[in-house]
């Protein structure tokens, strides 16, 4: 079967799924939002790279109650880069939730489309490997909905979970004009050489999707949940595909010039490969803070010298709260410490490698009952980056909010952070709920 013929089939699967599941919700009423989005860009890049670039994106839910502890949950979401030239950003659909779930007794399943999430960590949780990522923007990845029976077992006090997913849904990379793509130099992309620079403009095209050892299929984990008191921890292992694909890039290089330097068109080829992790959380919740912590292991199981043949990453947060007259900010400190045996590219795939030795400050300030504020700096030591964003949210109406954000990056070395720093921007966001 072809990698068209595989994805054909998938989407009809989530079509069909889709219909089955609203008949149920039909019998209550459906909610959702409509959101717009626009990013604009401090630097031009290039006449033919947009600096002003809208969003759309909606999304429709409903939950009901069906008797005999039978419930429905549903959930779809719509998206499109509106200045894109075209897939998958110019219009993206995915069933994140479409599932009938049954409650008795200490047992509960749920048979249908589902988004989970096995992080205990914010931000970004290296436990958090259940379902794919369609990775457009680094700020603002989309989770995808996978088919999949969910099974609970045990008391709230010790829970066993264990997961099967038959075809998981394919992880996705931003189109090729993209500004999140390198449009200055390559790094580290296996073709002899650490460095490559890029012409004034580089073209991008996406290549055929490559899977390795049958990587979307028949995924599956288990999950062992126990509440101690002021203590929650976790076990798990999952057996499935990377979240985030890999990118094979087919470079022509030009030798002629003083560096070696890429020639245009270069091809990428998004690579899907198959992972084992396990790892352990845990979360202490006391009266003045919360601490939360992980430490997750990957072991590659696709051989391939594109891939990272293992990982070991640890992360500890500490989350508290301070008066500020009649309000309580909350204060958010992270730092992650991850083992990778090779060195990482500055392609948008490898955004994990954002956090090998970093630091995460975060706030978030209800200033009034209609306006929140949030900011974060993450400080990033191999390459001496800092992203940092700042923004607030408003309510205009009941139905109604509006926000305005601006977000930084900068690095002193050669990296991800470095490939970004030309893509500072601020962002308006407008959403109506229904």
């Amino acid at each position: 079967m072809s990698h068209y013929e595989t994805d054909l089939w998938a989407m009809r699967a989530l079509l069909l799924t889709a219909l089955i599941f609203s008949l149920p919700s039909a019998w209550a009423s459906f909610k959702g939002q409509l959101q717009s989005s626009t990013d604009y860009y401090l630097d031009p890049i290039d006449d033919r790279i947009d600096r002003l670039i809208p969003y759309l994106q909606f999304q429709l839910e409903n939950r009901a109650k069906l008797g005999a502890g039978i419930r429905s949950q549903f959930k779809f979401m719509g998206f499109s880069n509106l200045e894109a030239e075209g897939a998958p950003e110019q219009a993206f659909f995915d069933l994140s939730e479409a599932y009938l779930g049954r409650r008795k007794g200490l047992y509960d399943i749920e048979i249908g489309f589902n988004t989970l999430n096995w992080g205990v960590v914010d931000l970004a949780s290296p436990s958090d490997v259940v379902n794919t990522t369609s990775l457009f923007h680094p700020v603002r990845p989309l989770k995808r909905g996978a088919p999949m029976v969910r099974l609970e077992v045990g008391p709230e006090s010790q829970r066993l979970e264990a997961v099967y997913i038959p075809w998981q849904m394919r992880p996705q990379i931003p189109s090729p004009d993209s500004r999140w793509l390198p449009r200055e130099y390559l790094k580290n992309v296996n073709v002899g050489t650490e460095r490559i620079a890029i012409p004034d403009f580089i073209e991008y095209s996406v290549l055929e999707n490559e899977t390795l050892d049958r990587a979307l299929q028949n995924n599956a984990g288990v999950r062992l949940r126990s509440h101690w008191g002021d203590l929650d921890t976790q076990i798990f292992h999952f057996d499935g595909a990377a979240p985030q694909p890999k990118v094979r890039p087919t470079i022509t290089l030009d030798a002629t010039t003083s560096e070696i330097k890429a020639v245009s068109p270069v091809g990428l080829t998004p690579v899907t490969y198959r992972v084992r992790t396990s790892g352990i959380g845990a979360v202490w919740a006391r009266e003045s803070f919360i601490t939360r912590f992980e430490s997750v292991y990957q072991h590659t199981v696709s051989n391939d010298p594109l891939l990272q043949p293992w990982s070991w990453t640890n992360v500890i947060g500490v989350e508290t709260a301070v008066d500020v007259g009649t309000t309580s900010l909350t204060l958010l400190a992270q730092y992650y410490s991850s083992e990778n045996p090779q060195s990482p590219d500055n392609l948008i795939t490898s955004n994990y490698r954002l956090f090998d030795r970093t630091g995460v400050l975060g706030l978030r300030w209800p200033y009034s009952d209609g306006m929140i504020w949030t900011g974060s700096v993450l400080y990033e030591t191999e390459s001496q980056g800092v992203f940092a964003t700042i923004g607030f949210d408003r309510r205009y109406t009941d139905t109604m909010r509006w926000g305005l954000s601006y977000k930084d990056f900068s690095a002193q070395e050669e990296g991800l952070l470095k490939t970004y720093d030309r893509n500072d921007h601020g962002t308006f966001d407008l959403t109506y709920y229904f």
